[in-house]
Parts: C-alpha cells; sequence; structure tokens
C-alpha cells in the first residue's frame, strides 16, 4: 500500500508531467494537492521542491508575484531542513525573478550565494544553469561575447550530461543572442536543434517558447508568411493555457509582422493590447521591447511625439534594466527625430 507521503511524490510527478504538456491548470491543482499533503507529513526537503516547480509554472505564465510568493516558501522549508541544494536553487529562482524586475544587482548577489551553495551541494546540473542565467545578465548588459561564453560552457556541460532538457534551454539562449547579433543562420539551426529535443521529449512549454522565437528570426529575413502562421499558433496555444507572458511576447512579434507588411494602424492597435498585456508580468525588458516597437511604429505613422513618448519610456527602462546597448540605439533613434 502507498503511503501518504509515496502518494504526495506521485502527485508532484503528475504535475509536472502535467506542465511539460502545458496543462498548466491541472498541473498547479496538482501542486496544491500535493503541498497540502505534504504540510500534513512534514516532509520539508520534497515540499520545499513542490513549491519551487509551482512557482516556475506561475513565473512561466508571467505570474511574477505568485512565482516569488513560492519560491520564498520554498527557500524558509529549505533553510528549515537544511536542504543545501533546496537553498541553492531557491537563491537561483529568486536570482530570476529579481532579473526579471530589472533589479541586476540583487539578481547578481543572489546567483553567487546560489552557485556557492551549488558547489557545496555537488549539484552540477544546477550549476550549469546559474552559468547560464549569468549569461543572459550578460546578453542584457550587452556583453555579447561573455554571454555566449558562458551559454556554451552550460551548454557543454549538459551535453556532456546528456541532460536533452537543459540543453533546449541554453539552445533558446543561443538562437536569442545570435538572432540579435543578426546571425540568423545560426539562430535558425540552434532554435531547430532545441526544438528537435523538445518534440522528442513533449515538453510542450519549452516548444513554444523555442517556436516563437524562431518566428522572430523568420521576420527579419522578411519570410513573414511563415512567421505570421507560426505566431498565430504560438499565441492561440498561449491563450489556452492563460499563459500571459507568451501572449504578451506573441502579440509583440505579430505587431512587428503587421508594421513590416506596412499595416501601421493595425501593429498599434496590438501593441497597445500587447502592452497592456505585458504591465502586470513585472517584465521591465518586455515592457521596454514594447515600447520600442510602439515608437519605431508610431514614427512612420509620422507620429513624432508618441515616437518619443515610447522611446523615452523604452530607453529609461532599458537603462534601468542595464541594458545599455539596447538604451543607446534608443537614444540614438531619439536624437534623429524632428524637434
Amino acid at each position: 500500500m502507498q503511503t501518504e507521503s509515496g502518494g504526495a511524490r506521485k502527485l508532484v510527478d503528475l504535475a509536472r508531467e502535467a506542465e511539460r504538456r502545458g496543462d498548466i491548470a491541472k498541473s498547479l491543482g496538482l501542486y496544491d494537492d500535493a503541498i497540502e499533503a505534504l504540510e500534513r507529513e512534514q516532509d520539508l526537503a520534497l515540499l520545499a521542491e513542490a513549491l519551487r516547480w509551482k512557482g516556475t509554472v506561475h513565473r512561466e505564465q508571467g505570474e511574477t508575484e505568485a512565482a516569488y510568493r513560492c519560491y520564498t516558501q520554498s527557500l524558509i522549508h529549505a533553510e528549515r531542513c537544511g536542504a543545501i541544494g533546496g537553498k541553492a536553487h531557491g537563491y537561483n529562482c529568486l536570482a530570476i525573478i529579481a532579473q526579471r524586475r530589472g533589479n541586476l544587482s540583487e539578481s547578481e548577489k543572489l546567483y553567487t550565494l546560489a552557485g556557492d551553495l551549488a558547489s557545496r551541494a555537488g549539484d552540477v546540473r544546477l550549476l550549469g544553469m546559474i552559468e547560464q542565467n549569468r549569461g543572459v545578465l550578460f546578453n542584457m548588459r550587452g556583453n555579447f561575447v561573455a554571454a555566449e561564453a558562458r551559454y556554451s560552457n552550460s551548454l557543454g556541460a549538459f551535453e556532456r550530461a546528456h541532460d536533452d532538457e537543459a540543453i533546449s534551454w541554453v539552445l533558446n539562449n543561443l538562437g536569442m543572442l545570435y538572432t540579435k547579433l543578426g546571425h540568423y543562420q545560426r539562430a535558425i539551426e540552434t532554435f531547430e536543434r532545441g526544438l528537435a529535443l523538445a518534440r522528442a521529449r513533449h515538453d510542450g512549454l519549452v516548444q513554444s517558447v523555442l517556436t516563437l522565437n524562431l518566428a522572430l528570426v523568420w521576420v527579419a529575413i522578411g519570410k513573414l508568411d511563415i512567421a505570421e502562421h507560426t505566431c498565430a499558433t504560438c499565441l492561440e496555444d498561449a491563450r489556452q493555457r492563460g499563459d500571459h507572458l507568451t501572449i504578451a511576447e506573441a502579440l509583440k512579434c505579430r505587431a512587428r509582422i503587421e508594421r513590416e507588411r506596412g499595416a501601421l494602424d493595425a501593429s498599434i492597435a496590438t501593441l497597445r493590447i500587447g502592452i497592456f498585456e505585458a504591465e502586470g508580468l513585472e517584465d521591465r525588458l518586455l515592457q521596454a521591447e514594447m515600447l520600442r516597437e510602439f515608437g519605431q511604429t508610431s514614427r512612420e505613422l509620422g507620429n513624432s511625439a508618441d515616437a518619443r513618448l515610447a522611446w523615452r519610456e523604452a530607453a529609461e527602462s532599458f537603462e534601468d534594466v542595464g541594458a545599455r546597448h539596447e538604451a543607446a540605439e534608443i537614444n540614438s533613434l531619439l536624437s534623429s527625430l524632428p524637434s
């Protein structure tokens, strides 16, 4: 007969499987059931993990405050039971939240703390994840050489461990970096490799993220029909999951496609919806990217006043999160507007 603790672990496993399939409502419900059972059993180590994994579901949905609360509770339980690895994971997750909110100095401190604890715990996988996350910080700050080095180090470690899930995460970040640098063929190859791994694992969430980022490459190289179909599919899937983060990202992509097609009024309308969607996510970088797009489309419409307002706010947001490369680009655009 299965013990209650064993039953709780089974619920956690089922929650994680539902999460991979993209069945978010079921996943969260199963996590809630597992957490309730684990609280009764006082299995603090597994309780810390369940809370952390539930927090990540919220984070990937764009529910930043809910994720923060789960991560904070997870860390409390990990500290109570002396789980060094659990504490390392908790600090890593809180660092990701600080990064999303634009507090990069706090994020760096938390990653350092997480890395020290992960080393003590001998958690090689987590060290690779932290290396990747630090690469994202370098990317945000415009240090693309350091970002690629961090990603490559992380990718190599995961490849040696044959960790396909983690490999797909790093490939997504590498693909985005190559896109930003204009290395479009490398980006396509990188995203497609990640997609193959995600499909083989039946990981719907990672597949959705990779697919949408690939759509942005299709936009960049002018394959708008492919991009439009891909973006529409991702948007519909995200709406079915209630995934507000991917919805906002997909709306940003759709607005870019509309602008490239010359449908400027439609692009502005889409961006207004996207900016509204992004406001509740606490994702400073995404909000700045939306405002950059809004300014670009406004300028093409001949509305310099709206472009100036959007770009000023975008530049301020980029500077606040340490994205100096993007802030400099926006300031250059601002100087090109007629006075």
